[in-house]
C-alpha cells in the first residue's frame, strides 16, 4: 500500500504506521526490509520511488534493527544495480542522496556498518557524480530517544527458584509466542553470522 503504484505522491500515514509496527516489534523488521526490496525490484520507477522513500523513512525513525537488515538483507547492492541500469532519473538522484548521506551518517569507511560505503564507493568508481545535499536538509539518522536508565536493569520477581518460574511460563506460551521466539534466533544468528571474528570492535 506505502509503494503502490496509484499514489499521487508518498503516503506519510501509511509509511509512519509501518515504522510503528516495526517500532512495537522490531522482529518483524527482517520481513519489511525483504518486502521493501522487493518492490525496489518493481519495474515501474514509480514504486521503486515509493520503496526508497519507505525505506528512508524506515532508517530515520526505526533504528539500528532496520540499518542491520537493510545490510544484510543486500538492499543497498540492489540500489546500486539500480544505478547501473540507468534508471528513471528521479529513482537515480534518490538512491545517490540515500547512499552519501547513509555512509556518511555511519562513519565512512571505519565506519560501524561498512557495507553502506562499500555500495558509495562502488557507485563512484563508475564516474557517477553524487548530487549536492541541500545545507538545511534534516538528519539523516533521528538519534534515538533518551531512557531513564532505572527503567532498566533486572526486574524484581517474587519469591520461588527459576526452574519453578521457567517451568511455570512454559505453560503460558502461545503459538505467537514461539513464533517470536523464532524469530528472536533467527536474527540473533543472522547478527552473529555477520559480525567478523577477526575485528576487535
Amino acid at each position: 500500500k506505502a509503494t503502490s503504484h496509484l499514489l499521487m505522491g508518498p503516503d506519510w500515514a501509511v509509511n509512519l504506521e509501518i515504522c510503528d509496527i516495526i517500532n512495537a516489534d522490531v522482529w518483524q523488521t527482517k520481513d519489511v526490509v525483504k518486502a521493501v526490496k522487493k518492490r525496489l525490484q518493481h519495474k515501474d520507477p514509480k514504486v521503486q520511488y515509493y520503496a526508497l522513500t519507505l525505506l528512508e523513512t524506515m532508517m530515520k525513525n526505526c533504528g539500528e534493527y532496520v540499518q542491520f537488515e537493510v545490510a544484510e538483507q543486500h538492499v543497498l547492492q540492489e540500489m546500486v544495480k539500480i544505478i547501473q541500469k540507468k534508471n528513471d532519473m528521479q529513482v537515480r538522484d534518490k538512491i545517490l542522496l540515500l547512499l552519501d548521506s547513509w555512509q556518511e551518517a555511519f562513519g565512512g569507511p571505519g565506519g560501524k556498518y561498512r557495507q553502506y560505503h562499500w555500495a558509495y564507493l562502488e557507485v563512484k568508481r563508475t564516474g557517477v557524480v553524487f548530487p549536492r545535499r541541500p545545507i538545511d536538509a534534516p538528519p539523516i539518522l533521528t538519534p534515538p530517544a533518551i531512557h531513564n536508565s532505572q527503567n532498566y536493569g533486572s526486574p524484581g520477581y517474587a519469591a520461588g527458584s527459576l526452574n519453578e518460574r521457567m517451568s511455570s511460563d512454559v505453560d503460558t506460551l502461545s503459538l505467537g509466542d514461539l513464533n517470536n521466539i523464532r524469530n528472536v534466533t533467527e536474527l540473533l544468528n543472522d547478527m552473529v553470522y555477520a559480525l567478523n571474528p577477526s575485528d576487535p570492535e
